[in-house]
């Protein structure tokens, strides 16, 4: 982590004055956003509880009523449906901050493109292909002889 953020620092030390603002205001809507979908995400979880609760509650004052013995199977087929809801809205609210999460990347590169500044495999394909050439320029350097005397001399 403490690598994240030198590289991160140094980033922002090579990142113009005028992007700077521009790309701070990016992380800041992003973290909000992410942050939106956390909260979210509790909000329904703890819903999911109180709501389970609620029901066991219910469940335990009407199985001890005498009179109500035949609803017992009604009410656990409720308490299992319950569970089932319960569980679809966990299963839509992790697919809402994985779908949230998505989107924050996107406008994340969309930010970074549109500020024109280069992704980390494109500096890694220049640097690639730097080293190409400088190999391919070395190997021509050492296949040709030095010159001892220029052709003005010749002359």
């Amino acid at each position: 982590m403490g690598e994240t953020q030198k590289n991160g620092a140094r980033r922002a030390s090579k990142v113009p004055e005028f992007l700077k603002e521009q790309l701070e205001q990016a992380q800041a809507r992003l973290g909000q956003l992410e942050e939106g979908a956390e909260k979210a995400l509790k909000e329904l979880v703890e819903k999911g509880r109180t709501s389970r609760k609620e029901l066991e509650t219910m469940l335990l004052k009407i199985s001890k009523d005498d009179r109500v013995v035949d609803l017992r199977g009604r009410l656990e087929k409720f308490q299992r449906t319950g569970a089932v809801r319960a569980e679809e809205w966990r299963d839509k609210a992790e697919s809402f901050r994985t779908e949230a999460l998505e989107r924050i990347l996107e406008l994340q590169g969309k930010a970074v493109s549109f500020l024109g500044v280069a992704s980390k495999e494109e500096v890694d394909e220049l640097h690639r292909e730097l080293d190409r050439l400088a190999k391919k320029f070395e190997k021509g350097q050492k296949a040709r002889p030095a010159r001892k005397g220029s052709k003005k001399a010749e002359a």
